[in-house]
């Protein structure tokens, strides 16, 4: 009996050794302190040097300059033309009077040409308005060598087409769509980015946990097996039990290799998202748990209808096929065109008297298009423009009701995650709690190898458990931000610092 209390004593002391040295080997095995990273400081490097964050800005950067470009349409635009000089000498065919034949006839001439305009778009009819003035020159060598001057001081000038589809106020109000659509865009997928950064993050906090338990497991199973070993040999456990504890080592050498190649995977995973070097050690913070969280799905409905950059999507799209239509309507009736131009203009063999005794240029011209028979062709462009129509509308709240139905689900999958993540977090610490007394009642004989297997199974699971109830909690909270382009916690939406935070993309360029 006095020998059996020695062997407990005993193997008490071994364990509280064992248990001891295992932070000591931790700190052995890296002499630099690894890199600690909070999940916001992760969101903040991948939005602001991931290759993602560079593929969205540039795209906003596109869409950015595709507006100003529409914009510019809109101003006076001012052109210069020019021929300095063209030279030409050939034969070319001419009538011959005195013999009423044709016959060939060398031809050589210089000339040159100026021309500057200014041309305005007006929107609303249109049309386009332009005042020009041009300079030519023209000089003929040989039997008929003379020289002109042409000139024309002023010309203005408008064009009309009449009954006809209209570009420009399409484009007027499709473009600010399109391009308030890019900006929220942008902010749509800098919060995608946080969300999938959040995802990485918390496989690199699971991968990190399961290879510290990993870790914590060997060295227990090690210990528990030296244990049992002093037990079989006062014959307190059977063979059979001390073979379990040391297919429980083996079990747990093997388990840490391969927890060691998921941390591997993990972290290459997530630092080659946020760009940083892939020897570099980082040690995560598992963020804690707010103390309340709740989100009014009425709320969040109302923040994507104004926000999500798929409800300017949908407007965009209504209003192209709805142009589309519009086009294919209009030319499949007649149509017409108006030019008028008044201006003053002279001929002359000096530059100087080409700008004197100036003569009155006026034109106007009518021009008509009037379909007689086009077998359908212009009918059939309709109907598959209406068809188009009808299949986009169709199709455009189909895809509202899913986002309604994904901000729905989501807000009501948040707000139940907090709860979860509560009780596991409970359940971890009972988990734990359980392991230590089964270790305990183990090693005094009163807990056999299976009850120890159990509460350490459980153990693990509840660890799992816990650290996959955070990750659905922060990964559906990043998902509702995106979807809502609100940030919950400081109760603002996120457009509303837009011009602040991204103006040095445009200012630089």
């Amino acid at each position: 009996m006095r020998k059996h209390r020695f062997s407990v004593s005993r193997i008490g002391i071994v364990l509280l050794l064992a248990i001891g040295s295992l932070p000591v080997e931790a700190q052995q095995e890296s002499s630099e302190a690894p890199r600690q990273l909070t999940l916001r400081q992760a969101i903040s490097l991948a939005t602001d040097s991931s290759l993602a964050s560079f593929r969205a800005r540039h795209s906003y950067l596109s869409s950015y300059w595709q507006y100003r470009t529409y914009k510019a349409q809109n101003l006076p635009q001012l052109n210069l033309t020019s021929t300095p000089i063209s030279y030409n000498q050939n034969f070319v065919l001419r009538y011959n009077s005195d013999t009423n034949t044709d016959e060939y006839r060398p031809q050589q001439n210089i000339s040159s040409s100026l021309g500057l305009s200014i041309q305005q778009n007006v929107g609303p009819l249109g049309g386009t308005f332009y005042i020009e003035s041009d300079l030519a020159f023209y000089r003929n060598y040989g039997d008929a060598d003379q020289q002109q001057f042409s000139a024309t001081p002023f010309r203005i000038g408008y064009y009309q087409p009449l009954f006809g589809y209209n570009q420009y106020r399409w484009d007027k109000r499709i473009e600010p769509i399109k391009y308030e659509a890019a900006k929220r865009t942008l902010l749509y997928n800098m919060e995608d980015i946080a969300q999938q950064v959040t995802d990485l993050f918390f496989a690199l906090v699971m991968a990190q946990e399961n290879y510290k338990m990993g870790q914590a497991n060997l060295a227990n199973a090690d210990t528990l097996y030296a244990i049992g070993q002093q037990k079989y040999d006062i014959a307190s456990i059977s063979k059979s039990d001390l073979l379990s504890l040391k297919l429980d080592v083996v079990d747990a050498r093997n388990a840490l290799e391969n927890y060691r190649l998921e941390l591997k995977r993990a972290k290459f995973s997530l630092t080659s998202y946020l760009n940083l070097p892939e020897d570099v050690d980082i040690e995560l913070e598992i963020p804690d748990l707010p103390v309340e969280s709740f989100i009014d799905p009425e709320k969040a409905l109302s923040y994507a209808a104004t926000n999500n950059p798929q409800i300017m999507e949908f407007r965009r799209r209504e209003l192209e096929v709805e142009s589309a239509m519009q086009k294919a309507k209009v030319e499949s009736r007649f149509s017409a065109t108006l030019r008028a131009s008044v201006g003053f203009n002279q001929a002359a063999e000096t530059l100087g008297s080409a700008y004197r005794n100036l003569q009155r240029q006026d034109q106007v011209s009518v021009g008509l298009s009037i379909p007689i028979v086009d077998w359908g062709i212009a009918k059939g462009r309709y109907n598959i423009a209406k068809s188009n129509y009808d299949m986009e509308m169709v199709s455009i709240e189909q895809d509202r009701i899913s986002l309604e139905q994904d901000v729905i689900m989501t807000v009501s999958e948040f707000n139940i995650q907090l709860d979860l993540a509560k009780s596991s977090l409970e359940a971890l610490e009972l988990a734990r709690q359980v392991y230590r007394n089964t270790m305990e009642r183990f090693i005094i004989g009163k807990a056999n190898v299976t009850d120890l297997t159990s509460a350490f199974s459980r153990q693990n699971t509840a660890q799992t458990n816990y650290i996959t109830a955070l990750r659905n909690y922060w990964n559906s909270y990043a998902k509702i931000k995106k979807l809502t382009l609100f940030d919950f916690e400081n109760g603002m939406s996120l457009s509303e610092n837009f011009d602040l935070m991204y103006s040095m993309l445009t200012s630089r360029r």
